[in-house]
Order: C-alpha cells, then structure tokens, then sequence
C-alpha cells in the first residue's frame, strides 16, 4: 500500500512540476498591462465602447493545456506600433519582437482596446485583424508584466 501511494505521489509531483494540473485552472497566460497604461490605452476608445486595454494574450483558453515556461515570465516594457478599427473593435499592434516574448502567440500579438456593444462586438474579434489592418502611429510604451490569469 505505501509503495502504491509514494508511486503515485511521485507521478502527481512530475504532473504538478510539468504543469498539466495546474494548467486546467489557467484561463490564459498574458502580458497584463500595469495601471498607467491601461490608463494611455483606453483614452484611444470611442465614446461609448465598452473599454478592455488589459491584456496581450499570449496562451488563448483554448491552447492553455501546459503552464509557460518560466524563463518567459517577463516583467517591463512593450511599443504598440500600429492601431486598428472596424465598426465592432479596436486594437492596437504590439511589437513583441522588440522582447523575448513567448514565440507561440497566436496571430498577431495585440491588445483589444475596446468593443461596440451595439454593433456585436466581441473581444476576440481583435484577432480577426490581419497587418495590412494596422495604420502605424508614433509608438507607445506599454508596461506590465506575464501573468497566468485563473479562472
């Protein structure tokens, strides 16, 4: 009986060590914005959208099987380098490449500003925004930190 349970501690142990447990009661992993720039991101939102300017995603709900490594737990400063809009949302155009972020982003790597609730607007929709979508402007530092956001 012992041996059993210190079998199967040690199996819990490298599934814990590995991530796939705690992964389960991860929503997503981030780069999330510290107060200040929230703050510069949200005065880009049209009057009356439901404001986010929280977040770049880095592991989506739907990938987040297996926790990030820790070397890529960053904390600092990012340059969003392009903005985007349609009729339902807007995001801005982070320059990841500038930082050793986590190379498995999902599109382009963004963080959705704010929706039009009126229109459907949806913040995954950010996502459907291609380069050619993204008009430069003078760049903006953004900073935060990698967190994993539970659910």
């Amino acid at each position: 009986m012992m041996k059993l349970l210190l079998e199967n501690w040690r199996k819990y142990i490298n599934e814990v060590a590995m991530g796939h447990d705690m992964a389960k009661s991860i929503e997503y992993t981030g780069f999330i914005l510290d107060e200040a720039s929230h703050q510069k991101l949200a005065q880009l939102a049209p009057e009356g959208w439901k404001v986010y300017a929280h977040h770049m995603t880095m592991i989506p709900p739907t990938e987040q099987k297996q926790r990030l490594p820790t070397d890529q737990f960053y904390e600092g400063c990012l340059t969003i380098t392009g903005i985007a809009q349609n009729e339902r949302v807007i995001a801005v155009r982070v320059d990841a490449e500038s930082q050793n972020l986590y190379n498995k982003i999902e599109g382009l790597p963004h963080v959705t500003i704010a929706t039009n609730l009126e229109a459907g607007g949806k913040p995954a929709m950010s996502n459907e925004f291609g380069e050619q979508d993204y008009e430069p402007i003078d760049p903006i530092e953004i900073c935060g930190k990698v967190a994993e956001v539970l659910r």
